[in-house]
Parts: C-alpha cells; structure tokens; sequence
C-alpha cells in the first residue's frame, strides 16, 4: 500500500511541476487532442495568478506554488517509503504539498485541474486521517 501511495504522490508531483511545462499548439493536437487533458497546464491557462504564454514568461507566485508542491510531494513520497526523509516527516509533506497544489490549481482553474484537484484531496483526506500510517512504517 505505501508504493501505490507513493506512486500517487510522485504523480502529483507532476502535475504540479508540470505548470512549468506548458504544451504548445502541436503538442495540444498529440493523439487526437487527449494529450491536453492528461498534462493540465497548456499555453493559454490564465487566472488569478495571470496568465502562462507561450513565450515562458510565468507569474512567479505560480512558480513557487509549483515547485514548493513538487518538492512537498517528493519528499513526502520518499518519507513513505523510507529513502533519505525521516519516515515521521510524510504527514507534514502530504499535507503541504496538496495545500500548495490547491492553490495553484484553483488560481488557474480549467477542466484540466479537476483530476488534480480531486487527488489533492485525497492526500490531504489520507494524511489528516492517518490512513497511511500503518503501511508507512511497516
């Protein structure tokens, strides 16, 4: 259980790193258009934050949520299965990660950051209720 935990976390890692690699017009048109939905930043994302274009020019608010939740989420992931973190650091990660993805996601909200969204809280459900505490140390 700790590795498909694990694997989760690493996957919102990506998502959240991914705002610093938005796709471009061709890239959008990969398998159809599917790609777009499977990498939830793309050129033309905006909101509270402002908007990333295609020139890489991002707001620097957007950056520091990004990469401050991507550096939660790995470390988190590496706490539970017991590389390099103290294992009794991945509740304090897997919380702050998903709190710093919430934001980023909800200040440039679009259909692609449902799936995001919707696993952050996830995180946040399993390391407020201890759901991974069992499998973590054992």
């Amino acid at each position: 259980m700790k590795w498909l935990f694990a694997a989760l976390l690493l996957l919102q890692a990506h998502f959240a790193a991914s705002y610093l690699v938005p796709l471009d017009r061709e890239a959008q048109a990969t398998f159809g258009g599917l790609l777009r939905w499977a990498w939830p930043w793309s050129i033309g994302d905006g909101g509270i934050l402002g908007r990333i274009p295609a020139s890489g020019e991002y707001p620097i608010s957007g950056v520091w949520l990004a990469g401050g939740a991507a550096l939660l989420f790995i470390l988190a992931a590496l706490a539970v299965v017991g590389w390099w973190v103290p294992i009794d650091w991945w509740r304090v990660m897997a919380i702050g990660g998903p709190i710093l993805s919430l934001l980023l996601m909800v200040d440039f909200f679009g259909a692609t950051k449902l799936l995001p969204m919707a696993l952050d809280i996830l995180v946040l459900w399993a390391a407020i209720t201890e759901r991974m505490s069992a499998p973590a140390t054992g």
